[in-house]
């Protein structure tokens, strides 16, 4: 437990800072300004408040309405009409052309969008993604200046929430500048660029043509680039930092009794996948699977998620399916195995200690109840991901961050034509009811449909489910007003300092 002097300490920092910029940081610089070539999660903090669309997701009030004053859906249609008070940075109006420009240009194949998922409802969206068709060909169209229209080749009942991504803002007609030009960045967001100090941070000012509703004195912002979790953390005791945007596991002790410390739900899909050798060799993944002592889990590290259970909220499903500990079962299927593969374990090291922490368990697990040796392999990112896609191991650790805070949106990842599904999972029963879910209307009958399609993914003993996650984060108390979502959105548009009032 952290001691009480040094808990007042971190609020003494608070009270005696002057006026200050709100500075939190980022695990790695994004590589560009561009919100459609961004795949890694780490920018968003950044990215969700210079950029800003249709609508956007608060912890506690859900969707809102941004760019868009009102959405309408028809038959295979949504008809939005734009909010006449949401400005560029510059002064002019945000219209329809806007959103149409940048909606064509994520349909394009040649920019190769990882975010290209958004649009593959829309009609003629596939075929333009395959070079079929041209971009203009896509079902978005700018009806007026204020209003705009997508036409579905099949129902998304879930397109609003797609719509709360970056990668679908209206996009200006400069367009994005190179990081060299960051300050000349056209920005529909909260905040604009003042300066980018490559390889030590991004500043940003508030945008004061922004127009939608906002703290009007909301302060600067400074986006440091620090990759090191330890580095972060000095750097927020000694108020470097305001916002500390993770904790270890380790660390939750010493400070969940400070008023600063926080900790979210996070709409994840977190799981140990199977694939290489181990694809076709169900009882090896069976004895893997069922030789874990998970609620042991607990004893590790302070966390209300376990292991063996989905990492998706539980309020999704109408009941939890989760895996369970048979040491004797699993030393049974261990022998119908046959010879055992070189068996290594992968995971990227972006995760952190905490990732490190989990896996180094696991494999501690499989040595003590089955007397299998697992060899670990921590990546950095870029190779992984590269691994994952040229020739998924035989073992992985895999943490997909999700898009919507939605069941659908965690299995979809893996449906057959998803590029993430590293599990090459191809199960027409899966697939059917992923299908039966999208299809689903009321509350109960998604989270059946949900609890069904979980269950036929766990089917086979295909990957191990890492239990409902948490982020732990600290914030100094005088800022107020930000808002992180499930979705690891960091929304600074409500923020204010309290040491100015």
């Amino acid at each position: 437990m952290l001691k009480s002097g040094t808990c007042l300490l971190l609020i003494a920092l608070n009270v005696s800072a002057a006026a200050e910029s709100f500075r939190f940081h980022l695990l790695a610089e994004p590589h560009s300004l561009d919100p459609q070539s961004a795949s890694s999660n780490s920018g968003n903090y950044f990215f969700h408040n210079i950029f800003r669309g249709l609508f956007r997701f608060h912890s506690r009030r859900g969707l809102i309405p941004e760019g868009a004053k009102a959405c309408v859906r028809g038959k295979l249609k949504l008809t939005c009409t734009l909010n006449s008070a949401h400005h560029w940075s510059n002064g002019a109006p945000i219209v329809s052309e806007d959103y149409l420009r940048a909606f064509r240009r994520l349909a394009d194949p040649g920019l190769k969008s990882p975010q290209t998922e958004l649009l593959l409802n829309l009609k003629n969206a596939r075929k333009i993604l395959a070079g079929e068709l041209p971009a203009d060909r896509l079902g978005v169209t700018a009806v007026s200046k204020t209003v705009l229209r997508f036409d579905f080749e099949e129902e998304d009942p879930e397109f609003e929430y797609r719509l709360i991504n970056v990668a679908a803002a209206p996009m200006p007609k400069s367009g994005i500048p190179k990081r060299e030009g960051a300050a000349t960045l056209v920005t529909s967001g909260p905040y604009k660029i003042k300066e980018w100090k490559p390889g030590q941070r991004i500043e940003l000012v508030p945008n004061p043509n922004y127009g939608l509703p906002a703290a009007a004195d909301r302060p600067d912002l400074e986006a440091l680039i620090v990759e090191n979790d330890s580095t972060a953390l000095r750097l927020y005791e000694t108020g470097r930092l305001n916002f500390l945007r993770r904790r270890s596991y380790s660390d939750i002790p010493r400070y969940k009794d400070c008023p600063e410390y926080h900790q979210f739900q996070v709409a994840r899909f977190d799981y140990i996948g199977f694939a290489g050798p181990l694809k076709d060799n169900a009882a090896l993944r069976e004895a893997l699977a069922t030789s874990i002592d998970f609620a042991t889990y607990k004893n590790l590290v302070d966390n209300k998620g376990l292991p063996g259970c989905p990492t998706l909220p539980a309020r999704l499903m109408d009941r939890q399916p989760c895996l369970r500990f048979n040491a004797v079962g699993a030393k049974a299927a261990l022998a119908k195995a046959g010879p055992l593969p070189k068996l290594e374990f992968y995971f990227s090291r972006m995760g952190g200690d905490d990732i490190a922490q989990t896996v180094e368990w696991i494999q501690g697990q499989w040595k003590k109840n089955l007397d299998v040796r697992v060899e670990l392999n921590g990546e950095e990112q870029v190779v992984y991901l590269q691994h994952l896609r040229s020739k998924p191991p035989a073992i992985f650790r895999k943490g997909a961050g999700l898009d919507r805070p939605t069941c659908l949106a965690a299995l979809e990842i893996f449906t057959r034509a998803d590029p993430e599904n590293y599990l090459r999972l191809q199960d027409d029963e899966f697939e059917r009811l992923v299908k039966t879910l999208s299809a689903a209307k009321g509350e109960g009958e998604r989270k059946t449909a949900c609890r069904k399609a979980v269950e036929r993914l766990m089917a086979g003993y295909r990957l191990i489910p890492l239990g409902e996650m948490y982020f732990s984060i600290l914030a100094k108390v005088h800022f107020q007003g930000w808002d992180l979502n499930e979705l690891n959105q960091l929304d600074l548009t409500d923020l204010r300092d309290s040491q100015t009032h």
